[in-house]
C-alpha cells in the first residue's frame, strides 16, 4: 500500500452510480487517493454492496454516515482532493416538507450540498482540490434533452418560495411537479457552482480550488426514481437497462449511459489534469459527459446567483468565521 496522496469523497454513494464510482475507483485510484462514501443509511442493502465493492480498496477507504456528521469530516487527513456532490432526490408525492421547513428537493439536491461545501473548503487540498456537482440537462429547458418534458421557461423564483413553494399547481400531476422540482434544484445547484467559483477565486488561499459540474446523462440503473409510477420503476426501467450499453457502443456520449460510463466521466473530472477535456485547473467548467457544454442562460445570470447566495447563507445560518469563505467576497462569474 502506497502512502495516499489525499482524499476523495462522494455523497449518495450507496445508488447506482456512487457504486460505480466506487468499483472504479478501487481499480484506478485506491493506490493513490483515500475514499470516503457518504451515505444516508448505511444498513441498506445497497450499502452492503458498497461495503463489498470498498474491500478491493488498496488504500483505506470507508462508508460514512454523513447525516449530522460534518464536524468528522473536517479531521480527514490526508485532506480532500474531490468532493463529489452527488446526493440526489426526486418525487412523485405531493409537496414535502422537512424537518427543517423546506421542500424535500431543494433541501437533498441543493441546500445540503451548499451547506456541506462550505464547511469543508477549510479541509481541502489548497494547491488543488475539486468540488463536482452532478447535475442533469433538465436544468435547462432549451437543452435538446429537455425540450419534449414538461419543463418551464424560466424557474427562477424569489426567495421565500423558492425553498418552499407555497402553492403547488395539484392540476400539473404529482409526476410533472415532482420532475419541476428536481430541474429547479439542478438549476440552483449549477448557480451554486458558479458563485462559488468566482468567490474562492477572489482569495488567495482558496484560488486553486475548482468549482465544475458533470451531466452523467441519462442512467437508469440509479434509484432517482423509486417513487415514480411503477411502469417507470419495473417495465420500462427493465428494458432501458438492457438498451443502454447498445446505444452507448452507437453514441458513447448520447441521451443513454451505463453507470459505469458515468463513473469514468465523474473520476476523470476528479483527477485529470493533463488531458484536453479537463485540464489542470477546470475552473467553472461544466462536462457533459466527456464533452465540455455551456450551462444555462438563466443558470449564468449573476443577478439571481448573488440573490439565491445570499438567501441560502441566511437558510443555513453561517456566518464569517464558520467557514474559510469570506463570505462578502464576489468576483466575475466563469461559466
Amino acid at each position: 500500500m502506497e502512502k495516499s496522496q489525499g482524499t476523495l469523497i462522494v455523497t449518495g454513494a450507496a445508488g447506482g452510480i456512487g457504486r460505480a464510482i466506487a468499483e472504479r475507483f478501487t481499480v484506478d485510484y485506491s493506490d493513490t487517493y483515500t475514499g470516503v462514501f457518504a451515505v444516508r443509511n448505511t444498513s441498506n442493502p445497497n450499502t452492503q454492496l458498497l461495503r463489498k465493492i470498498l474491500l478491493k480498496a488498496k488504500n483505506p477507504s470507508t462508508i460514512f454516515p454523513l447525516e449530522n456528521q460534518h464536524p468528522r469530516l473536517h479531521r480527514l487527513s490526508p485532506p480532500i482532493t474531490a468532493l463529489v456532490l452527488n446526493a440526489g432526490y426526486m418525487s412523485k408525492r405531493s409537496q414535502c416538507l422537512t424537518e427543517d421547513g423546506y421542500e424535500t428537493t431543494f433541501q437533498v439536491n441543493y441546500l445540503s450540498n451548499f451547506l456541506l461545501v462550505l464547511l469543508l473548503l477549510q479541509s481541502m487540498q489548497p494547491l488543488h482540490a475539486r468540488v463536482i456537482y452532478i447535475t442533469s440537462w433538465t436544468h435547462d429547458p432549451s437543452d435538446p434533452h429537455s425540450r419534449a418534458l414538461p419543463l418551464q421557461s424560466e424557474m427562477w423564483r424569489p426567495f421565500p418560495d423558492l425553498a418552499a413553494p407555497s402553492c403547488p399547481d395539484k392540476k400539473l400531476g404529482m409526476t410533472t411537479l415532482g420532475l419541476r422540482r428536481y430541474a429547479e434544484s439542478k438549476l440552483w445547484g449549477m448557480m451554486f457552482m458558479q458563485k462559488l467559483q468566482s468567490r474562492v477565486n477572489a482569495m488567495p488561499a482558496l484560488r486553486h480550488i475548482c468549482a465544475l459540474a458533470v451531466d452523467p446523462g441519462g442512467v437508469f440503473s440509479t434509484d432517482i426514481m423509486r417513487e415514480q409510477a411503477w411502469i417507470w420503476r419495473q417495465p420500462l426501467r427493465g428494458l432501458l437497462r438492457v438498451m443502454t450499453p447498445c446505444v452507448q457502443w452507437v453514441a458513447p456520449n448520447g441521451a443513454l449511459r451505463t453507470a459505469g460510463k458515468a463513473a469514468r466521466d465523474i473520476l476523470n473530472a476528479c483527477f485529470e489534469v493533463d488531458g484536453t477535456v479537463v485540464g489542470r485547473w477546470p475552473r467553472g467548467l461544466y462536462l457533459n459527459g466527456d464533452v465540455r457544454k455551456v450551462s444555462s442562460e438563466e443558470s449564468r445570470d449573476e443577478v439571481k446567483q448573488e440573490e439565491l447566495w445570499e438567501g441560502s447563507l441566511k437558510l443555513v445560518g453561517l456566518l464569517e468565521g464558520d467557514t474559510a469563505l469570506m463570505l462578502g467576497v464576489g468576483g466575475p462569474n466563469l461559466l
